[in-house]
């Protein structure tokens, strides 16, 4: 009994030697799984967390989103938190910027063994690493800027609102092209407006002279880069410009000095409409034999010049008449001068010499200069003229952003014609006007730009700011109520004043004759003949809008200082592709956010680690 005993108690301190090794491998493998398990959910954690730290990465709400985000994956939004398996109460995260496109999202956790405890360490630390890049890919991009004068307003802290916009288009490229000057198969254009587009000078074969006026082959090469809307439904079709009707007419405003008609009591209606004074008449006018008489007062008239014509159809002899033209909108040069056919005439900002004109004063006072060929000359074929122009696509940051600091915005410019705008995004973007750019890029693996519409694996998109509506403004200085000093911009007889300015459509009567859908209905006031034509100028950017989206392209919209639920909110919320592409800046101070929040919905993401 005695060796029995033995045995049994012999065995029992074996089992007790054994079952401590037994007991710990079978904590070690349930440890070893819980271990695998924190790891896999640290893992899949941190690579979620990076890739909303690298989309965020401007926000101030970067790092707040991004632990949001790894709690959300490795707590399963709770359901497992501080489960026996995953408890690790002493978990971190640590959130680190890895130059201007990299961030790096580490996490740290500490699992408590179980039975493994009994022969090794009591916690086993885990630490898991996900490094997210973002970079612009795979993109046309084209960026349309307003640099109406408007944009000059303080933003505060010395700034102007296009300042801030210049600031924010940096900002963008900063997200998506970090430090490079160059990303695969990505390329921007520059699209500044105001109330025409500049395609720059050396665009000329872009347009149509076929229905120029004569002046035009004589000044032409002073030629600014402006150009009128296309004609004829154009304005909203990206059709390739191969054809007369399908280019611009160059922006060209011809004289009006001595075209806006004379004081009624000069001349008698019936002796300025004889057939036998034509001659007569156009060799003071230089324009067409009758150009309206009875159509300003004297206090609105240039000093008197004699003309000489007959006074009935049955005179032997002419008779000679002191007339008394109106003053125009832009009376840069006198028509009839024929033997200096390149003469500027000399006008006056002084309101006691013979050549004051009051619009050419108004200019001169804003800042401009005298009569030239300046976008920012008082008088002349260019005034007004959008005043940088069109960068083409192009794959160079470097590039982008020196036309971004160019931009330029007048003192004046004459209102604001935001679906020129959006035409020339358009035209930068839509493959039809491929090869028609000069200076455009091209791509090694496409060849041409812009590459076809949804063409795989690239996106095109329109950007596009403004802070005001399509604004058709009357001539400066031109006030049916003033008695002296004020200006015409037609020869149409009763309601004159109801004339709008030269701009991208041409005149009002321009509109309705080369445009399609309704016409500018005519007014009895100023203010109603220019909501009548703003709200033409509305239906024709909603039509760009809509074409353009029909073929793909996303168009993001930022409204500076727009108030929400205003009519221009209404009009370029509809204009964007959704509401998410449509962002309010409600003061310049928000763009620079605008354009970062629109970059960063851009961006390509990718696990670099």
């Amino acid at each position: 009994m005695t060796g029995s005993r033995s045995r049994r108690g012999a065995v029992a301190t074996l089992s007790a030697v054994i079952m401590v090794p037994v007991i710990g491998f079978a904590g070690l493998a349930v440890d070893l799984t819980r271990i695998w398990l924190v790891s896999a959910r640290l893992k899949t954690s941190v690579d979620a967390a990076s890739l909303v730290a690298a989309r965020t990465m401007t926000s101030t709400t970067r790092d707040a989103d991004t632990r949001a985000v790894f709690w959300a994956n490795y707590t399963m939004n709770g359901r497992s938190a501080r489960s026996h398996m995953l408890a690790t109460p002493n978990t971190t995260v640590e959130i680190t910027p890895v130059g201007t496109t990299r961030i790096r999202v580490t996490a740290r956790a500490t699992v408590p063994t179980t039975l493994f405890g009994i022969i090794s360490r009591n916690t086993t630390p885990l630490e898991e690493t996900s490094l997210a890049e973002r970079e612009g890919t795979g993109l046309e991009i084209a960026i349309a800027i307003d640099q109406t004068s408007s944009m000059l307003a303080s933003a505060g802290g010395g700034q102007t609102k296009l300042d801030l916009a210049k600031a924010g288009v940096i900002a963008l490229l900063d997200i998506l092209y970090g430090t490079e000057d160059t990303k695969r198969n990505m390329w921007l254009s520059v699209v500044p407006w105001a109330r025409t587009i500049n395609i720059g000078t050396a665009n000329a074969s872009l347009l149509d002279t076929s229905a120029m006026p004569a002046s035009w082959t004589t000044f032409s090469g002073n030629w600014a880069g402006c150009v009128e809307s296309r004609r004829n439904g154009h304005d909203i079709t990206d059709a390739a410009p191969t054809t007369n009707q399908t280019r611009f007419p160059p922006y060209y405003w011809d004289t009006t000095y001595r075209q806006v008609g004379w004081v009624g009591t000069d001349i008698p209606v019936g002796v300025a409409t004889l057939a036998r004074n034509a001659s007569r008449f156009t060799s003071v006018t230089g324009g067409a034999a009758y150009e309206g008489g009875s159509l300003c007062t004297s206090g609105n008239a240039y000093g008197a010049v004699t003309m000489s014509l007959y006074a009935s159809a049955n005179a032997n002899n002419p008779t000679n008449y002191s007339v008394r033209f109106c003053r125009g909108a832009n009376d840069w040069r006198d028509l009839s001068d024929t033997a200096n056919p390149t003469r500027l005439r000399t006008l006056s900002a002084s309101s006691g010499n013979a050549a004051y004109n009051p619009m050419y004063d108004y200019l001169v006072d804003a800042g401009f200069s005298g009569n030239g060929f300046l976008q920012t000359s008082a008088a002349g074929p260019n005034t007004l003229c959008a005043m940088t122009p069109i960068t083409p696509l192009t794959a160079s940051r470097a590039a982008v952003e020196a036309a971004v600091r160019a931009i330029q915005a007048p003192d004046k410019s004459g209102g604001t014609t935001v679906v020129a705008g959006m035409q020339g995004a358009w035209y930068t973007l839509s493959p039809n006007w491929r090869n028609q750019w000069t200076g455009i890029a091209t791509s090694s693996e496409f060849g041409a730009l812009p590459v076809a519409y949804n063409t795989r694996n690239m996106s095109k998109i329109a950007v596009i700011l403004t802070d005001g509506d399509n604004n058709w403004q009357p001539p400066y200085s031109m006030d049916i109520n003033r008695v002296t000093y004020t200006v015409r911009d037609s020869v149409r007889g009763s309601n004159w004043f109801t004339e709008l300015m030269y701009n991208a459509y041409g005149r009002r009567t321009d509109y309705n004759t080369n445009t399609t859908g309704t016409d500018i209905a005519t007014a009895t006031s100023t203010t109603q003949q220019q909501a009548n034509a703003d709200a033409r100028l509305d239906e024709r950017f909603a039509a760009v809008c809509t074409a353009m989206k029909a073929q793909g392209i996303t168009i993001y919209v930022v409204g500076l200082e727009v108030t929400q639920g205003s009519a221009i909110d209404t009009m370029l919320a509809a204009c964007a592709s959704d509401s998410r592409t449509y962002i309010r800046a409600q003061t310049a101070q928000d763009v620079p956010n605008a354009f970062r929040e629109i970059a960063n919905q851009l961006v390509a993401l990718r696990l670099v680690e």
